[in-house]
């Protein structure tokens, strides 16, 4: 869109490297949160059936790599919409105990999941509300995330009420059309993921400031 400034940079390998520090030192709670993941997904559809442990540890790096970059690192608290098994929720609140999560969902037997995960897990920095994003109740600013959940205008639309400052998306690098709807010139930057490995392909990560 000709009236959003838009910016994009490669991510380097050592984001990625540290992301895999993060992983290791969190090594436990973590495979808590994959077997409980994959557990509950036979019973509620979090993610994909028959899913992977290999595709799904992919997707805990995928969802760990925003906290490399400095708009998490500078947010207190951050609201996960659409997060359906806690992605990137969950991770993020898992290595990050210094940050309060708000993970939401529509459906509320993904909500219910998501707390008994929590609860196995001990995680004490986390909220869980169900229901749509546009009616959470959330006085203090915040960070605005989701993987993959919504289309960047319809999320924009949904949440413009709200006191978030910042919207981080995992998106494709192609993400042009998603922005038509949006009258405010915004700034956006996009990290390419692309050039780490074949599950990257196409990915990256997009941060909305209004």
């Amino acid at each position: 869109m000709e009236h959003h400034n838009i910016s994009t940079k490669p991510v380097s390998r050592e984001t990625f490297d540290r992301t895999d520090q993060i992983i290791s030192k969190y090594n436990e709670q973590i495979e808590l949160y994959l077997e409980r993941l994959l557990w509950w997904n036979k019973r509620v559809n979090l993610v994909s059936r028959n899913v992977s442990r290999g595709t799904i540890l992919n997707h805990i790096q995928h969802s760990l790599l925003l906290s490399q970059l400095d708009v998490f690192k500078e947010a207190k608290l951050i609201v996960d919409a659409g997060t359906g098994g806690g992605l990137p929720g969950i991770p993020l609140a898992i290595t990050h105990s210094d940050k309060h999560m708000v993970l939401n969902d529509l459906v509320t037997k993904k909500c219910m999941a998501m707390k008994q995960m929590a609860q196995k897990i001990s995680l004490t920095n986390i909220g869980i509300i169900d229901g749509s994003i546009e009616n959470i109740q959330q006085e203090e600013p915040f960070l605005l995330i989701s993987k993959h959940a919504f289309k960047i205008n319809n999320l924009f639309q949904m949440t413009a009420h709200l006191p978030w400052r910042k919207m981080v998306l995992y998106k494709g690098t192609s993400f042009e059309e998603e922005l038509q709807e949006i009258s405010p010139s915004l700034d956006i930057q996009c990290y390419d993921l692309s050039s780490y490995s074949e599950f990257y392909t196409g990915k990256a990560l997009v941060v909305v400031n209004r």
